[in-house]
């Protein structure tokens, strides 16, 4: 039993990772996938109607840590509670941004926000990576922000901002029309490379680091998870030269979940060790199961709705 409530903690962080990851990526790349206010607004409009449904599983994801694994939680808001306090700027900035950028129909009003909206994106992305890199390492007794900005967590964060850029560019070239999908390939095709080459690192570099070594006890379904990852940038950039956009895009949501599945490998024994007792996680079952079908569901709702690409008729939700 517990090792399934693991497995729903991976489905939602996973699923949040693929999801709002692609989110975040365009807000990474916003800058080269639209060099006119025009061309931004369309990219806003391709990704708008699966915003919100997509925060959900991070909301999801911290629900389920705060009931099923209550000592993770708390090694969360302890030793990694800077890394939560920039998580949690990056995004309240970003959403902040989303939201007011079409408040007011002025170039300046809106410049400032999608300026806001690409740099709380990278912080919320860098953030990830650096929790990431921490959890790998089992770093809970380390204390100090600078104890946090370790060379390899520094190199989880860039890999995961690579990964994440990647998939948010593609995810621009299956949505946006074709004439105007050009500058999100190209951006797709130049960072698929570097992501690549960024997770196949990562495994001789948690090697040598003893903090991983002597944390993780079994690296191999880590080691998996990351050149599968790796693997699947490469297909996603092919994929992207031959015009198959939204295989590229399946190929890159497979790499977005690599990072998040293979700390989640790395740590899983830590957090089975601080699994709450039976009777709550009976409790827990009553609300989380029946929520997991209906938050499935909606996604498949919302995906075929917006499964074309946009054009002139499309709703501009921000």
């Amino acid at each position: 039993m517990d090792v399934l409530w693991l497995l729903l903690l991976g489905l939602f962080l996973a699923g949040w990772f693929v999801l709002d990851g692609f989110d975040l990526g365009i807000g990474i790349t916003l800058p080269w996938l639209a060099r006119d206010a025009y061309g931004r607004r369309e990219v806003f409009t391709a990704f708008g109607p699966f915003f919100l449904a997509n925060e959900i599983w991070l909301v999801g994801a911290a629900g389920l840590l705060a009931g099923a694994f209550p000592h993770a939680e708390r090694d969360l808001l302890g030793a990694y509670y800077p890394l939560v306090v920039a998580l949690l700027a990056g995004w309240v900035l970003r959403d902040a941004a989303v939201w007011f950028r079409s408040r007011l129909a002025r170039p300046g009003w809106r410049g400032f926000w999608d300026i806001l909206f690409t740099g709380a994106s990278l912080l919320f992305v860098i953030s990830w990576g650096l929790l990431l890199g921490n959890l790998l390492q089992g770093g809970a007794g380390r204390p100090g922000v600078v104890a946090l900005l370790d060379p390899f967590s520094l190199l989880v964060a860039v890999t995961v901002g690579l990964v994440l850029a990647t998939h948010g560019a593609t995810f621009a070239a299956a949505r946006l029309a074709p004439e105007r999908a050009g500058a999100a390939v190209v951006v797709a095709r130049r960072t698929a490379l570097p992501a690549a080459v960024a997770l196949l690192v990562c495994v001789p570099a948690a090697a040598v680091q003893g903090g991983v070594r002597a944390a993780v006890s079994d690296p191999v379904p880590a080691v998996v998870a990351a050149l599968v990852g790796a693997g699947a940038l490469l297909v996603a950039r092919v994929s992207l030269a031959r015009g198959g956009h939204r295989r590229a895009f399946a190929a890159t949501a497979v790499a977005a979940a690599a990072p998040v599945l293979g700390t989640g490998f790395g740590v899983a024994d830590r957090l089975l060790a601080g699994v709450t007792g039976t009777a709550a996680l009976d409790r827990l079952m009553v609300v989380v199961l029946p929520v997991v079908p209906v938050l499935l569901l909606v996604q498949l709702v919302v995906w075929w709705t917006f499964r074309r690409r946009i054009d002139g008729r499309s709703p501009a939700f921000f």
